[in-house]
């Protein structure tokens, strides 16, 4: 087990070693040969899971840098042919298709993946989907009717005004269901959404979804927009916590889906493990971690979802693909820009 004192956080456990990404920190040693190196975008609470099973599994040995999927992707492009990296995992697998555009990423067909649906592959088998979630409105049960609450759009009107929490604009599921609601809605509905929960939101605007949750939980805000797992994973810790879910738009075009993901780079030294990797991630051990542990929806259709989550054709569900066009992203970047969100 690797330790090193460095300005930044570390975790080392069951032989992964585990660096926190703190501007342009570099990894705390070299990889060795046989090493797998993954940069991933999701938080380490969710990521730690799926690497120490991969490593228990193979016996494999790996270095994980987590951090921002944003940040990331930009270190992997200015890093180039000299990237230590073998494996991108990211919250928001539209990110793995801008990295397809600019040419990151290696095609890897895994045979694992031939049971996942053909919507949650990218062009040229470059990139697949690890997980999928649903963008919902949490509510404080104390606070909130649940029956004024049957749109996401609902968020915008004024009635909200300081009732409302967001996360930053720049969090990565946030700009995701964005995306999708251009598809849905238009372009120009889109930023008059963007300007009420500006409005609604004021000070609310959270750096993650986790203090999101705990704000609408203590009645600092009455509502707020998040990905679902968030909400289960709060009750699994506190069940008397006074907040439920609306899985929004149900008599129109479903609630917004993303999904996370991953692809091997381009560049990447260690191709046969990162190969491994995304075998892993795709099988039934490693599609149980996300359902059973992080309360997301699996994509492989032979992993059921957690009991507690809904099952299938109890709720209706956007298309995937609304979510990860990549003129749309930009296009979603581009409004909140425009609006000023934080």
């Amino acid at each position: 087990m690797k330790r090193i004192a460095m300005p930044a956080r570390v975790w080392a456990a069951a032989g992964a070693a585990w660096l926190g990404l703190l501007g342009g920190v570099a990894l705390p040693w070299p990889a060795a040969a046989d090493e797998l190196v993954i940069y991933s975008g999701r938080g380490e609470r969710f990521t730690r899971p799926i690497v120490e099973a991969f490593e228990a599994a193979t016996g494999i040995a790996t270095q994980t840098l987590v951090g921002d999927s944003n940040q990331l992707l930009t270190r992997i492009e200015e890093e180039g042919e000299r990237t230590q990296a073998d494996v991108f995992l990211t919250n928001y697998a539209g990110l793995l298709d801008i990295a397809r555009r600019r040419g990151l990423l290696q095609p890897y067909r895994s045979p694992a993946g031939e049971r996942v649906p053909p919507e949650f592959h990218g062009p040229d088998d470059t990139w697949i989907a690890a997980s999928a979630r649903a963008r919902v409105i949490v509510y404080n049960t104390d606070r909130v009717d649940p029956a004024r609450l049957s749109s996401m759009l609902d968020l915008a009107d004024p009635e909200w005004e300081g009732q409302l929490g967001i996360t930053v604009s720049s969090n990565a599921s946030f700009i995701g269901g964005l995306a999708a609601m251009i598809k849905q809605e238009g372009t120009e509905r889109v930023r008059g959404f963007l300007e009420g929960i500006k409005r609604n939101a004021g000070n609310s605007v959270y750096p993650t979804h986790t203090p999101l949750v705990s704000a609408v939980a203590r009645g600092e805000v009455a509502i707020g927009l998040i990905n679902q797992y968030y909400y289960y994973r709060a009750l699994a810790k506190n069940p008397a916590l006074p907040l439920a879910i609306v899985y929004p738009d149900q008599e129109t075009h479903g609630a917004t889906v993303t999904v996370s993901g991953l692809a091997i780079l381009r560049y990447a030294h260690n191709v046969p493990s990162a190969r491994r990797f995304v075998d892993f991630v795709l099988s039934d051990a490693g599609q149980k971690l996300f359902a059973e542990v992080n309360y997301e929806f699996p994509v492989s259709p032979a992993v059921p979802a957690h009991p507690l989550l809904p099952q299938p054709g109890t709720v209706k569900f956007s298309p995937v693909s609304q979510a990860l066009q990549v003129e749309a992203i930009d296009e979603a970047v581009a409004l909140i820009k425009s609006v000023g969100l934080q």
